[in-house]
C-alpha cells in the first residue's frame, strides 16, 4: 500500500488542472480527506485502474 507523501502525484494534479471547479473543490478539503483521495489512487495495482480512479475523483469532486 502506498502512502501519502505530501504531494499530488502528476497525473492526478493534470487531471484537476483540467478541471477548475474540481480543482477547487480538492484544496478545500481538509488534508485528510486530501489524503484518503490520494492513498486511494495512489493503492491502485494496474494503470487502468488508476485512471479509473481519477475519473471518479473528479466526478465526485465536482459534487
Amino acid at each position: 500500500m502506498r502512502t501519502y507523501d505530501g504531494s499530488t502525484p502528476e497525473d492526478l494534479a493534470a487531471a484537476l488542472d483540467s478541471e477548475p471547479e474540481a480543482r477547487d473543490a480538492f484544496r478545500r478539503l481538509p488534508p485528510s480527506h486530501r489524503r484518503e483521495y490520494l492513498d486511494w489512487i495512489g493503492e491502485a495495482k494496474r494503470l487502468d485502474t488508476r485512471h479509473r480512479r481519477i475519473e471518479k475523483t473528479i466526478r465526485m469532486l465536482h459534487g
